[in-house]
């Protein structure tokens, strides 16, 4: 079976979500984007209707990447295309691109380009952007609940300068309240001015759809942290939030192997990257908010230090969390192979012990996954985990 069009059907805003219909050829989806502390009728009046038409638009428009997981040919964009700007074109495809390197090598395709954006000619425009009301110097700091996002939040408040917290969770990572509830606890270590919440209920994600028709299919991508950036956007003009900081470390600049099929990187991480943070910013300041700014506050430091400064904060240990496939920790994945790892190296040993209850070099199953991360396979792992280096260093500290 192949998927030739997908499609943004309908696009709806309610009072504090957005809900939105794809189609894949025959097949249809639905995702939901809830504000726990937005309103978007009252943000339609402070700004127009217009204003918020136009950043939905965006939030459905990259929202749906994750259905060309499915290799269609078309995307059909044609229901939200006259609240796009032109230069939209190039970011999609910047951003498709960057993020859907792993899953070309995963399933050995070297001809897909990408789906083809179908619209109206006389659609998209050129539109001029506008200022976010109030100039607030809080930052809104984005906390997955991991290592990075602690870290970030305490340098922070540790330089006095005033953050707010959104917090996030997605149908890809399981159940809204089990994430927001592990976020939380990592929230009673720092002092956020206001804590937000996102949460976002996906059924293409939650069904076995790629299973059952699609066996061969590597998986689905998901370009959350692009995403994510869009969907930060009613909160920040809802409060007056000039800045946009997330927990995105040096790390995620290195790719996980260079292919030579299509002689280019390919990176897991591409999307927490430098190159990206600077397209989306530059982006949003140039089309849709001139006075907004997004930036990686850990984008300089390597993981080890990262890894050395959550040490000063022992009582956080048992509260963060960074698996992807069962929150806390499921022990058996790349992610969790190598936080443990990075947390031996500089934590005492029985601390770490009370919180994942076994020693991770004991598991047969992770000894490939460490030979990965230390540069004895064809390539590291594709996980959001530090560089060859950083895994070598932290083994050697544990030796």
């Amino acid at each position: 079976m192949k998927i030739k069009t997908i499609k943004i059907h309908q696009l709806t805003l309610h009072e504090h979500h957005l809900d939105i219909i794809y189609g894949a050829d025959n097949f249809n989806f639905s995702t939901k984007v809830f504000y726990h502390d937005v309103s978007f009728s009252l943000l339609a009046s402070k700004y127009s209707q217009a204003v918020i038409n136009q950043i939905a638009a965006y939030i459905a428009l990259f929202e749906g990447i994750k259905l060309c997981s499915l290799f269609p040919k078309y995307y059909d964009i044609n229901l939200v295309a006259e609240n796009l700007s032109q230069p939209v074109l190039e970011l999609f495809a910047k951003i498709y691109q960057g993020v859907f390197g792993q899953h070309w090598y995963e399933n050995n395709i070297t001809d897909y380009p990408g789906p083809e954006l179908i619209y109206s000619q006389a659609s998209l425009s050129n539109s001029k952007p506008i200022s976010i009301f109030c100039d607030n110097s809080t930052v809104l700091a984005g906390c997955g609940g991991g290592k990075d996002s602690i870290v970030a939040m305490k340098m922070l408040q540790e330089a006095d300068v005033p953050f707010a917290s959104m917090q996030y969770s997605h149908s890809v990572y399981g159940k809204a309240d089990i994430q927001h509830n592990l976020i939380s606890g990592v929230l009673e270590y720092v002092t956020p001015l206001k804590k937000h919440k996102i949460s976002i209920y996906d059924d293409f994600i939650d069904y076995p759809f790629l299973q059952l028709y699609f066996p061969d299919n590597s998986g689905i991508t998901v370009p959350e942290t692009p995403v994510s950036i869009f969907e930060s956007l009613p909160l920040m003009l809802n409060e007056g939030y000039n800045y946009l900081a997330l927990a995105h470390e040096k790390s995620a600049n290195t790719g996980n192997l260079f292919w030579e099929k299509l002689g280019k990187e390919v990176n897991h991480q591409w999307g927490k990257g430098y190159e990206a943070e600077k397209e989306l910013n530059e982006f949003i300041q140039a089309n849709l908010l001139s006075n907004f700014s997004y930036f990686g506050i850990l984008q300089p430091i390597y993981d080890f230090r990262i890894f050395k400064n959550l040490a000063k904060y022992p009582e956080v240990l048992p509260k963060i969390h960074s698996c992807n496939i069962q929150k806390p920790w499921c022990k058996k994945c790349p992610k969790c192979a190598y936080v443990w790892l990075g947390l031996m190296a500089v934590f005492e040993p029985a601390s770490v012990d009370a919180v994942f209850g076994s020693n991770l070099f004991d598991d047969d199953d992770l000894l490939p996954i460490f030979r990965e991360m230390i540069g004895l396979a064809e390539h590291t792992p594709f996980e959001c985990i530090g560089e060859i280096d950083e895994s070598r260093l932290a083994m050697k500290k544990c030796l």
